[in-house]
């Protein structure tokens, strides 16, 4: 009984190891950087506008595949399909994607880029150059810049003047200011009816970042490109609507316009609303790219680990193997030999493992062919061995160098023995 607790006790232990070691470890949500996905619902995500849509009976999807299955997936209606996306990512948008969303646009769908240009939320690279969008954007003969403010050169000439204390941190403290993302409106442009009903959209912007402007034009004549809304207290754009081949690209350059945080305020929901209205067929989706960050439909942890069907397997497992620790078992038997029934096979093996240690060659070789004259004679019905002898010479099948070898053996001379058990065994197959 002490055996079988012992038992019990460490593979109780053993199991809370493996429990603890291949359980997913949550941190907690305070934490947790909100990601531009149907599934988050933090100030970032866009659970809300997924839901919402969801409500409205539209066909959302959200999207966890490559761009380069856009093209391939029969499930999609070839036009007439709306894709938002958020750049940058976290996982890489290949090449290869870009071209291939390229293509799908050219088949009369529409994209929906919401950049972080004008500010940068926690799951933004800082680094990011927007170089992926101007080069996809550069397929469709489109040219996006980005220029600094330019500085007056009397301004930068001019000597600076001693700061007391007080003005020093007045100015560090506004330097702190420009980097903090605030809450900005941007004005619509109300020349579309994408807009219709829509004054201002709420975003978040970072002063420091507004001194980069973007700029928009292109080349080609036939292309035209529309300002959706612009920064506060100026002129620049902040958003623009675009042809792209038979399709349309929306390109926001703040990241945040339908997000949880900021959907039901102002017009946002009534400009995502105006988006889909306008651009989606009736036989048209409405996807979400998720697959870039993070959610991916060959495997996702937290539905993995949420199944109810995983639970039932894992419980019957526990139930089966706690029955085997604690019901009757032999592993804490004594160890007990095999016993094992000899047969003739055993002991020819035996014996010949016994005589070929114990005998030399030539005697092997000499017992070999006095065997095969003895079996000859006695098949032939000879008189004796010698008669055997001159029946074999005799022989047509029988060479003269075999005859050799065999008389050398049978002298107890030095012969190779495989090459005389080989020359037996034939002449047995021959002559017997």
């Amino acid at each position: 009984m002490k055996d079988r607790l012992v038992t019990l006790a460490t593979a109780l232990a053993a199991l809370a190891v493996v429990i603890f070691l291949f359980s997913p470890h949550n941190k907690g949500n305070e934490n947790k950087i909100s990601l531009p996905t149907t599934e988050d619902g933090g100030s970032d995500g866009l659970k809300g506008l997924f839901t919402w849509l969801q409500r409205e009976k539209l066909p959302v999807i959200s999207y966890r595949k490559r761009y380069t299955d856009l093209t391939k997936d029969r499930s999609l209606p070839k036009s007439g399909n709306v894709l938002f996306i958020h750049v940058p990512t976290t996982r890489e948008i290949r090449k290869t994607e870009w071209d291939a969303l390229a293509s799908w646009l050219d088949m009369g769908n529409s994209l929906i880029i919401l950049g972080a240009v004008y500010q940068h939320p926690l799951w933004a690279s800082r680094e990011d150059c927007f170089c992926d969008v101007k080069q996809f954007l550069s397929q469709f003969n489109w040219v996006l810049e980005g220029e600094s403010e330019k500085v007056d050169e009397t301004a930068k000439r001019k000597p600076k003047e001693t700061k007391n204390f007080r003005e020093s941190i007045e100015a560090a403290q506004e330097n702190v200011k420009a980097r903090l993302p605030q809450e900005s409106k941007l004005p619509a442009m109300p020349i579309t009816p994408l807009l219709d009903g829509v004054k201002n959209i709420t975003v978040r912007t970072t002063p420091f970042l507004l001194n980069k402007r973007w700029s928009l034009g292109s080349d080609d004549n036939s292309n035209l490109a529309l300002r959706l809304f612009d920064l506060p207290d100026n002129k620049v754009a902040a958003a623009w609507l675009m042809n792209a081949g038979s399709g349309r690209i929306v390109l926001f350059l703040t990241p945040d316009a339908l997000s949880n945080k900021h959907l039901n305020q102002s017009d946002n929901a009534r400009m995502a609303g105006n988006l889909t209205n306008q651009f989606l067929s009736p036989k048209g989706r409405l996807l979400f790219d998720d697959y870039h960050f993070g959610l991916s439909e060959l495997y996702d942890p937290d539905s993995f680990f949420k199944d109810a069907r995983l639970h039932k397997t894992l419980a019957c497992l526990f139930l089966f193997w706690l029955f085997y620790v604690v019901g009757y078992t032999t592993r804490l038997a004594p160890v007990r030999m095999p016993i094992t029934k000899l047969s003739a096979n055993d002991f020819i093996e035996a014996m010949a493992s016994f005589f070929a240690r114990r005998l030399d060659k030539p005697t092997l070789a000499e017992a070999m062919v006095k065997q095969l004259i003895i079996d000859i004679y006695k098949k032939r019905r000879l008189r004796d061995e010698n008669d055997a002898w001159l029946w074999l010479e005799k022989h047509s099948q029988v060479t003269r160098e075999q005859l050799v070898l065999l008389k050398k053996a049978q002298t107890r001379q030095n012969v190779p023995l495989l090459h005389t058990s080989n020359i037996i065994s034939d002449i047995r197959t021959l002559t017997l």
